[in-house]
């Protein structure tokens, strides 16, 4: 049995495309591409196929990471070269490795992303720097920022402000917006960088112009605790780690 990973880009023609879409566009892609396969068990099996973070609709990201088993050794050389022939262009696969097959599931590991939101406005740039950077400065003050959560029809309430690990507000020369947001994610506990944006615009004061509009890109997945996050396959794997 062989566990091999693999990272991938996604762009704007795949960013309106659904978490449960693109698995079953990569499961296609692996069935046709003749690879000996490892498929689960039970009274349906599917190829053992996980991705370590289902990606927000409407974000693009510079890399993902799935990982798939083998029922004999592929290498990841072999592998790549016979999925890449079956995927759109618009999926990069950006590097494949061979992982050890007894390091837990990346999914498991995953506890912190990060996300460059890219801020538009046709008009009124400069006063909309000064009053999200105001607005983020009172939001990041706070000791509290609740977030509803809805199960089989019942509400619940949680404070995400200790989630939000980092969070910077730029301005180039062009006078383009970006926010940096470092936040926690993963099967314990997650906020989404679009909660974080309404939050800033409920704090703001200023009237948003029509124009407003913001792009959401992921840069980064981490493992490991706030004060050491790490990259999420840093050292996990077995063979040499081939980009591109």
């Amino acid at each position: 049995m062989e566990r091999l990973c693999f990272s991938f880009a996604r762009g704007m023609d795949l960013a309106y495309i659904s978490h449960l879409d693109i698995m079953r566009l990569l499961l296609r892609a692996l069935r046709r591409s003749s690879l000996p396969l490892a498929y689960s068990k039970g009274y349906n099996p599917h190829p053992r196929l996980t991705l370590a973070l289902p990606l927000p609709l409407g974000v693009t990201a510079a890399e993902e990471f799935g990982e798939v088993f083998m029922h004999k050794p592929v290498g990841p050389e072999k592998f790549k070269h016979a999925l890449v022939f079956q995927l759109p262009a618009a999926l990069e696969v950006t590097g494949t490795a061979v992982l050890s097959p007894q390091l837990p599931a990346l999914a498991s590991q995953v506890s912190a992303a990060r996300y460059r939101v890219f801020i538009g406005s046709g008009e009124n740039q400069e006063n909309l720097y000064e009053n999200l950077g105001s607005a983020l400065d009172s939001l990041l003050a706070k000791e509290e920022i609740i977030m509803e959560r809805k199960k089989k029809r019942e509400a619940t309430y949680l404070n995400v402000r200790p989630y939000i690990y980092e969070a910077s507000l730029y301005q180039d020369g062009a006078q383009a917006l970006e926010l940096s947001l470092l936040l926690k994610a993963g099967s314990s506990g997650a906020v989404s960088p679009f909660f974080v944006i309404e939050q800033l615009q409920a704090e703001s004061t200023f009237v948003l112009p029509e124009t407003w509009s913001w792009h959401v890109h992921r840069e980064k997945i981490y493992k490991g605790p706030e004060e050491e996050l790490r990259p999420l396959i840093e050292g996990m794997w077995e063979s040499k780690w081939t980009k591109k």
